[in-house]
């Protein structure tokens, strides 16, 4: 692993960061080394990485803003070779139990099943850099342009972090949001790079901390190593600063980590780079949620990939790939088998097994017209209810239809409350199923609350 050591004085953690990591569970005695997306906006419808050495500690540093442009369609090269053919693919992570559900804060228990509630005081703008980065939208792009989420199940822990991208917004801070607790807000667990260690077309930065990108359904927190992943995605395409003749870090093919533990992003090569080909706009990224294990494949690209968190390297398990994807996904862990709905256009839902071989499902109900969306929906499964949910901008605000895993029925079931108005360029993967406190919950704007739907008591 590439170290690249810097001379970089690391500042000491501020006292909201070490409350969020007593509330989400990190111990802080052990401070180890802890794209615009290529197609319109969303439309009104639709290794043992045993005790792995991280990377270098590095520095604490930070901070004008317009409407984001669409970005250029993107085709991507021919399909390069690809590594280990499916016939030679190791087993699986191991399962992780779920995660087991204990004393929810009073702010969810008495809420009504399936009520959109809008979290008080929880706007991600509360925690603006003090000095804000470069970008031309500022850090509302790490909302609205193009970028999901990712959540840390034990303490149901929302976070985001190097979102933006583009020429949007090169900020590449870490917030994150504590939900099982009794007044949510959010805090910073990493402040951005400074503005002048910041270039352009590289996947980090010159202090090796990653550079910002549209993460679209990239961002998967891994609970077993206790780190937040982007998974290879590209750095910024903007007017600033040009990469050093011959910086090792270009290209597509690294992830980013976080460790939270440590308060810090991990080196370049902390994670195994992705060995396909294909373009990553908003492409499939999946987690299993109980082996923490990665399922992703490129749009026009050399295949089916699972990335194993056991062994910290990836297989690609089969040709599967689709001419875009943009699409959501979830995971049904009961069944290993996973629901995907969305497309460039309006697209008819897909379901597959973990290999990528395609599940014959034929849906009922409101049937697959009602999942055919465009606009990258979310996808994600509830396990307290066994069902997916499928969460979308519709013509009135964000709008949820429930597909059941074995009969495939699709209905839409009736929510209370006044629904979050759509979230500029989609939904992506910022939707997250909570399983401690048997709900979802999604921030839809930079400068407004986050909501919180619960569906099971």
């Amino acid at each position: 692993m590439d170290t690249q050591p810097k001379n970089i004085a690391r500042t000491t953690a501020t006292n909201p960061r070490r409350d969020f990591l007593r509330v989400a569970g990190a111990p802080l005695g052990s401070l180890l080394l802890g794209a615009c997306g290529g197609g319109a906006a969303a439309p009104a419808t639709q290794s043992t990485l045993a005790t792995p050495t991280a990377g270098t500690t590095v520095a604490l540093s930070a901070a004008t803003a317009p409407a984001p442009t669409p970005p250029p369609t993107v085709v991507a090269p021919a399909p390069a070779p690809a590594r280990a053919p499916a016939a030679n693919a190791p087993p699986p992570s191991p399962i992780n139990p779920p995660t087991p559900t204990g004393p929810v804060p009073a702010w969810v228990a008495n809420l009504p099943l399936w009520q959109w509630y809008e979290i008080p005081n929880t706007a991600l703008s509360s925690v603006e850099p003090a000095v804000r980065p470069l970008g031309s939208t500022g850090p509302s792009s790490k909302i609205d342009t193009w970028c999901g989420a990712a959540l840390k199940r034990s303490g149901s822990v929302y976070m985001l972090g190097a979102a933006g991208g583009h020429a949007d917004y090169a900020g590449n801070e870490v917030n994150a949001l504590a939900l099982n607790v009794a007044a949510p807000q959010w805090v910073e667990l990493r402040g951005p790079t400074p503005n002048a260690e910041i270039i352009n077309a590289a996947q980090f930065y010159l202090d090796n901390r990653p550079a910002a990108t549209h993460t679209y359904y990239a961002s998967q927190f891994i609970e077993s190593l206790g780190r937040m992943m982007v998974f290879a995605s590209p750095g910024l395409n903007g007017t600033f600063a040009a990469a050093p003749s011959g910086y090792p870090y270009v290209g597509d093919k690294r992830s980013f980590s976080f460790n939270v533990a440590a308060g810090d992003w991990d080196a370049p090569d902390y994670v195994d780079q992705f060995p396909g080909s294909g373009d990553f706009f908003g492409c499939l990224c999946v987690k299993h949620p109980w082996t923490d294990d990665v399922y992703y494949s490129r749009n026009y690209g050399s295949g089916w990939y699972r990335w194993t968190r056991i062994t910290n390297s990836w297989t690609r398990l089969s040709s599967t790939t689709r001419a875009p994807w943009y699409a959501g996904s979830a995971i049904d862990p009961l069944r290993n088998r996973m629901l995907v709905t969305g497309g460039y256009s309006p697209t008819a839902p897909e379901v597959y097994n973990l290999d990528g071989s395609s599940v014959a499902a034929a849906f009922t109900g409101l049937g697959s017209s009602a999942l055919a969306l465009s606009g990258y929906p979310g996808v994600i499964y509830d396990e307290a209810l066994d069902r997916y949910l499928v969460v979308y901008n519709g013509s009135n605000g964000i709008k949820v239809l429930r597909v059941h895993p074995e009969t495939w029925l699709v209905d839409d079931p009736a929510l209370t409350g006044t629904a979050p108005a759509a979230r500029p360029n989609g939904i992506q993967n910022s939707v997250q199923y909570v399983p401690e406190l048997k709900g979802f919950v999604i921030a839809n704007s930079y400068g407004g609350n986050v909501w919180f739907v619960r569906t099971a008591a």
